[in-house]
This record gives structure tokens, sequence and C-alpha cells, in this order.
């Protein structure tokens, strides 16, 4: 039986990381041993939490280890490529690097000629290493020493973030690799491996289903809601009680379980509800540490790397701005709107420098609103009151002169909402697991189909200009194989027997 290689790899390099820090002070090569829960919480703030490099690079490449599934963004309708002009050597070379991802080909990892890309499994690698050290940590904790109310807090919140940390991480991994949540297939659906031990295992693993690796994020987040209840916040980059509750209420919402999503997204509003009113906002960045509405974040924000006015290779689509009126503050605080392309802007850029605010990994108050509004709404009858009270709530602060709405009511609410949601939470990791989710929605169930370009430009010396010397332009339809990602190659072959995930080749139009 082969070993699962790529979980060995992990427990290596959770035991290098360790000790490089100096989290444990003392281990051998097949162990380490904690002398406090100190060192379990240094370890979880070092090794737990998705990396944030706090800066800007220009290219991906030198950041992968700490960049998080970038390409949501581009797979989805946020985004389109631009085709005038011309593309700096960074556009260029993002445009090729993803270009399997957002043109939805079998081979995720090639560009247009075939070269690899982006690493196919640095998310794989990434998200189960952190799994892993959550796993470390949860087995030590309960074997420190407490002595005070004090120690006995303290291992409560390290134990209740580790928890919180596996359930988020098994939770994204089920939605990139994993098809979406659907209550009459999700007993079969195949999901990820879920691991729970930080033993080095001489086993093949295999998949668990949709329904089990729910099953296994609402275990963790609960534990985690049981032990961070009337935890003070550390900060925003560390999980609290407000965070879970605001997760939770997401992943019942995926799950179409509307009464626990309303209960859990009034439980986070209940210990913060904070909006801004943009009527009187003064400020140039939306999105910071210090916003009242931001509950958590990890993770950087690499968003803006192929993303920019003019040299870029994409830019904010039309396909989003369009619905924004003009009576829409949003529209003038969340992107730059320059002559050419529009550019995001509700989060610190490359033209601001520090970007401390995740692109896919932040929970706000706004989505505690909109996930109450959307329970709300598919509950329906005595529901519909608190679905509109959150939808307004949200817009009277967004929009100028606004005017409540009453007179929405089942399905034209849940679409109101949806493209309230739209609106608000853009660039923040959403949109592509939104339109998977609606696919499969039983109440009111939402298709679109996607298109994307591939655009390259070469110089004309007869003109002097840059003109379009290759352009193609490729469409994923509603349950197109292509809404789930590949399992990674190196994952299958050191699981025998592990079905991937099919996809089609894809030609362009």
């Amino acid at each position: 039986m082969k070993r699962y290689r790529f979980f060995s790899l992990i427990i290596l390099l959770c035991c290098t990381s360790v000790a490089c820090n100096d989290f444990l002070t003392e281990y051998s090569h097949d162990q380490a041993y904690v002398q406090s829960y100190s060192d379990l919480d240094e370890l979880i703030i070092g090794s737990g939490y998705m990396k944030c490099t706090g800066t800007h690079d220009y290219t991906y490449y030198s950041t992968a280890k700490e960049t998080y599934y970038p390409y949501v963004h581009f797979m989805a309708d946020e985004t389109e490529v631009r085709n005038t002009g011309t593309y700096d050597y960074y556009g260029e070379d993002f445009l090729k690097m993803f270009y399997g991802f957002y043109t939805w080909q079998k081979d995720v990892d090639k560009d247009h000629e075939g070269t690899v890309g982006w690493t196919e499994n640095q998310d794989w690698i990434n998200l189960y290493k952190h799994i892993n050290i959550t796993n470390i940590i949860l087995s030590q904790i309960d074997n420190q020493t407490i002595q005070t109310e004090n120690d006995q807090q303290n291992v409560n919140r390290i134990k209740g973030e580790a928890h919180f940390l596996r359930g988020a991480y098994y939770f994204v991994l089920a939605n990139l690799y994993g098809k979406p949540y659907s209550p009459t297939s999700a007993k079969t659906d195949l999901a990820v491996p879920i691991k729970l031990t930080k033993n080095i295992e001489d086993k093949v693993y295999t998949r668990a289903t949709v329904e089990k690796t729910y099953e296994q994020v609402l275990e963790d987040l609960l534990t985690a809601e049981k032990h961070l209840k009337g935890q003070s916040r550390k900060s925003v980059t560390r999980a609290g009680h407000t965070a879970t509750c605001l997760l939770l209420s997401r992943v019942y919402l995926y799950m179409q379980n509307y009464t626990e999503a309303l209960k859990w997204a009034k439980a986070c509003l209940e210990e913060q509800g904070s909006l801004t009113d943009l009527n009187d906002y003064q400020g140039t960045t939306f999105l910071t540490q210090t916003n009242p509405e931001v509950v958590f974040t990890m993770g950087g924000n690499f968003v803006g790397a192929g993303l920019s006015v003019g040299s870029g290779a994409f830019t904010v689509s039309n396909d989003l701005m369009q619905w924004y009126t003009e009576d829409d503050l949003r529209k003038q605080v969340f992107f730059d709107l320059p002559k050419e392309g529009v550019y995001p802007y509700k989060k610190a850029s490359k033209k601001s420098g520090s970007r401390d605010i995740s692109d896919n990994f932040v929970l706000r108050t706004a989505e505690a609103y909109l996930n109450l509004a959307e329970a709300a709404a598919c509950l329906g009858n005595e529901y519909t009151t608190e679905a509109l009270n959150a939808y307004n709530t949200i817009r009277e602060r967004r929009l100028a002169n606004y005017t409540e709405d009453r007179s929405l009511t089942g399905k034209d609410l849940v679409e109101a909402i949806r493209l309230e949601r739209r609106l608000e939470l853009c660039f923040e990791g959403h949109r592509w697991f939104d339109l998977r989710r609606y696919m499969v929605n039983e109440l009111y169930p939402q298709e679109k189909t996607l298109t994307n370009q591939f655009v390259l430009f070469k110089y004309d010396y007869g003109i002097y200009d840059y003109v379009i010397s290759l352009q193609r332009t490729f469409e994923l339809p509603p349950h197109d194989n292509a809404w789930v990602l590949p399992i990674p190659q190196t994952e299958l072959e050191s699981n025998y027997g592990m079905p991937d995930n099919p996809r089609n080749e894809r030609d362009s139009k």
C-alpha cells in the first residue's frame, strides 16, 4: 500500500517550521514536545492562519506559497480581459499564468501553449498544511497544565481558534474541489479527503462526500463557537466568537438550511452590527483592519496584480459595473474610475501599499446582513419582514437619497438580495462560490453562462501601434464539469484509485 505522500510531507514541513521559529524548544526527528499552551499559541499564529505578506508584489510567482486561490476572481464574472491597448510585462505574464483557470480548461496549470503556468496543487498544499497544524495543536492542547482561570480561558481560546481554522479550511477545499452542496446529491457527490490526526499514516486516502465534509465543517465550527463564546477578540486577525457565528451562517446558507443560517447571522449582528454609512464617508480606502464592519481577516490581498488600468491584463467587468446605479455610492468608494478600465479600490492596492485585508477570506458585518436577508427571504411568510429590514439596512447606507422598498417578496426579493450581495461583496472571494450554489438552489435556482476572453497583442510597425495578434473566447455553461477544480495530479498518483473531477477539453468560440 502506498504511503500518502502529501500528508507525510506536511508533517515534515510542520516540524521544520516549528523548529525554525522556536515555537517548540525541544524536538527530535520523530516528535516535538510542547512546554506550555503558549507554545501552541505561537504555533497557531505563525503557521495556523493564512499567511499575509502585508505589501504588494508585482508577480504571483514570488508569493505563491502565501497566495490563496487567487484565480477565483477571474473564473467568475467580476473581471474581463482587456482587448484594447496592450499589457505590460506583468500583465501578459499574469494572463498566461492563470489561463487554464479563467478559460476553464481541462489542465488548469497550462497556458495557451501548453506550458506550465500556476502550480495546480498550490492551494491543496497550503490548505492541508494549515489543517495539519490545527491537528497538531488539537492533539496537544488538552495535555497542557492549567493552574488558573486565565490558563483555562487561553486553552479554550486556542482550541476554539484551531477548530475554527480547520472548519474554515475544509469549507474552502470542499467548494474548490467538490460540487456545490445540493441536499439531493450531497450524500454521493465527492469533496476532499478528511484527515483529523497529526500522525503519519501508511494508507491510501479517499475523498469524503460533500455531506461528510460539511458535517466535519459544522462539527469544527460548532465546537469553536462553544470554546470562543464569552471570550474577547484579540484582534481582527484572530478568530473569535463573532467570526465563528458569521462563518456558520455562511455554511448553513450554502447548505440551504435557512433556519440555522438566519440564527447565526443574527448571533453575529448581536455582537457586531456596525455598517459604515457611505453618505457620510470621507475615507480613501474603504476596507482596512480598523473598519468597524470587519469581523475577521486572514491571508494576503493580491487581486491587484492582474488588475491595473492601462497596462494590466484584466479590468473590472462591464457585467458587474452596469448594475451600480448612479445613486449607488459604492461605485465611487469601491472603484477607481479612470478613462480606461476600472480598478477595484475598496481595499488597499499596489497604489497605496499596505494590503492588510484579504481578498479571499474576510468576514464583515455586511455579509451577515445579506446572509440574514437571503435566509429570511427563502423562509418567506412571516420572515419576509426580517429579510426586507436587512436588505433596506444595507441599501440605505450605500445609496444616496434612498427610499425603503417594501414591495418585494418571494423570488423577486431573493434575486434583489443576490444582486445586492454581488455589488456589496465584490472582490472578496464570494462570487464564484455564490454562482455555484445558486445553480443547485432548490427554491430559486439561478443559472448563468460565463464568458471570458484570451487576448494577446503585437506591435504593428505599419501603423505604429499595438494590434490584437490572438483572440479567443471561451464559455462556461451552467452545470458544466469545470465548475469544480480537478484534483491535483500528485494526489491522484499518491492515492491509487482516488477519482478525479472530470473536465472536458474546451475549445474557443
